[in-house]
């Protein structure tokens, strides 16, 4: 998920700089790296790299690597070039009644799933627990508006408008009381449908590594980091959308302080950080992006997890890089009128893409006994 706050040089809040790092660690190892940069660029004036970052965004273990994020936000397509197409799965196009075409992978037989990725991923990131959840169950998985093979969309993505289409993937698919699976900013997805749409047409809810509300307050530490205020988000948010460039690159720099070939290189380092972020911006449309992060600023739904009507499993990382370290497991316990909550002790923020084998038996087991 892209979003927080870059605070502290912690190895658990890495910020988007690191994965622009390792772009630009890849682009350098030619003989002249300067031949990359438009001939525009400038020298930068030098910078205190020993300054701590400002809240800024934050690229955390939720995705597996560079390409991986930029395919996905800028709809490229190398995920699904680079992925082989799996035999036991099918392929379904949904018209939305906004034009939009939903292109679902579908796999298995038995009782229906939707799986409704995070921020930055795609319907790639369930592939490893599809062969063994589609064993038991019929599994869905699509991308959602913004990434992937919509990213070019021209709806802008918000929270309100992916759990309408998700209403309208279950309606005009006919699915019958399908389990909703929701990871990350899929997971505020799915709470968000259930907020908006009830719970009338679903069978069950499972949510991985979220928290129903990511800002705290003196009231709430349970948000991303237990630090990131609402404050932190709308001030990074604005100077986002007055430079996005500069922005991200400044926290680049920032985040290179401690290796020694920053120091020594610090004018580079800032060229290389501002062509990198520039090409981000124009293939994944800054609008876009913005556009998800505005739309969980005011989002809190803490109401809707105390009042849920349909048995609901948790599935936490306790290596977590948003909520290791905090009682979320301890508040999803006390407060899901019928939850099960799952700890997976070495994971981090994407438990069903580290330890696909055993969230497949547990989900398995959980839409068994609980989601009849």
């Amino acid at each position: 998920m892209w979003i927080g706050h870059a605070v502290s040089a912690s190895p658990h809040r890495l910020g988007i700089g690191f994965a622009l790092a390792a772009d630009l660690n890849l682009r350098c190892r030619s003989s002249n790296p300067l031949a990359i940069l438009p001939p525009h660029c400038t020298m930068t004036p030098d910078i205190d790299l020993t300054a701590p970052p400002e809240p800024g965004l934050a690229l955390v273990s939720d995705v597996a690597g560079v390409a991986r994020v930029l395919c996905n936000l800028s709809g490229v397509g190398l995920m699904d070039k680079l992925t082989p197409q799996r035999a036991t799965s099918r392929r379904i196009q949904l018209t939305l009644a906004s034009g939009d075409t939903i292109t679902l992978r579908v796999a298995g037989a038995g009782r229906p799933v939707l799986m409704v990725h995070g921020l930055g991923g795609s319907h790639h990131d369930w592939d490893g627990a599809l062969e063994s959840l589609a064993q038991q169950h019929t599994i869905h998985s699509f991308d959602l508006l913004g990434h992937g093979a919509r990213a070019s969309s021209k709806r802008l993505p918000t929270l309100q408008q992916m759990a309408h289409d998700v209403a309208e993937v279950i309606a005009g698919l006919g699915l019958k009381r399908p389990l909703l699976v929701g990871h990350s900013l899929g997971a505020l997805v799915v709470m968000k449908y259930l907020q908006d749409h009830g719970a009338t047409q679903i069978a069950g809810v499972c949510l991985i590594d979220q928290s129903p509300r990511i800002t705290n307050d003196g009231q709430w530490q349970l948000g991303l980091f237990g630090s990131l205020t609402d404050g932190q988000l709308k001030d990074t948010l604005g100077r986002l959308r007055g430079d996005f460039v500069e922005t991200v690159a400044s926290e680049f720099i920032a985040r290179l302080a401690p290796l020694k070939q920053a120091r020594s290189r610090e004018a580079l380092a800032g060229r290389l950080a501002r062509w990198a972020v520039a090409k981000l911006a124009r293939s994944c449309g800054i609008e876009h992006v913005l556009s998800m992060l505005e739309s969980l600023v005011d989002a809190d739904f803490r109401d809707v997890i105390a009042k849920v009507k349909v048995p609901t499993m948790v599935v936490l990382g306790g290596a977590s890089h948003h909520y290791g370290g905090l009682p979320l497991e301890q508040y999803y316990r006390n407060t899901l009128p019928d939850g099960t909550v799952r700890m997976y002790k070495q994971a981090s923020h994407s438990p069903h893409r580290q330890e696909p084998v055993r969230f497949a038996a547990d989900l398995t087991a959980f839409a068994a006994k609980r989601c009849a």
